[in-house]
């Protein structure tokens, strides 16, 4: 079963988060939910009975997770990618992955590293 923590709560979350935490995906689970939006953390993490954070380090330092969906906004997904990169676990980028090709680039090189 993979572990699944969401990096952001706000429109899109609300997909990733009914089939997550519904258990519509086979071999995939919600373990917990995070936003610099208290508020909108709450909704999710207490709609899916999962804890919810306002610092994306604190949630992957205490919850077991394996991947960390970037469902933030894109302008703000490269310094997200490369502040969870040293973690080591699996990212998954929303889309647009980034909105340049310098900001693509050194998420490339963060989790490569």
């Amino acid at each position: 079963m993979l572990k699944f923590a969401l990096v952001g709560c706000g429109r899109i979350a609300k997909r990733h988060s009914d089939l997550l935490g519904h258990g519509e995906i086979d071999g995939a689970q919600l373990v917990a939910v995070c936003d610099l939006e208290e508020a909108r953390a709450k909704a999710i993490g207490e709609k899916f009975d999962v804890p919810y954070f306002t610092d994306m380090h604190e949630m992957t330092k205490k919850v077991d997770v394996d991947v960390l969906s970037v469902l933030t906004d894109s302008g703000s997904h490269a310094d997200v990618v490369v502040a969870l990169a040293d973690y080591g676990k699996h990212i998954l980028v929303e889309k647009p992955i980034a909105l340049t090709l310098d900001d693509v680039d050194r998420m490339i090189t963060a989790c490569d590293r």
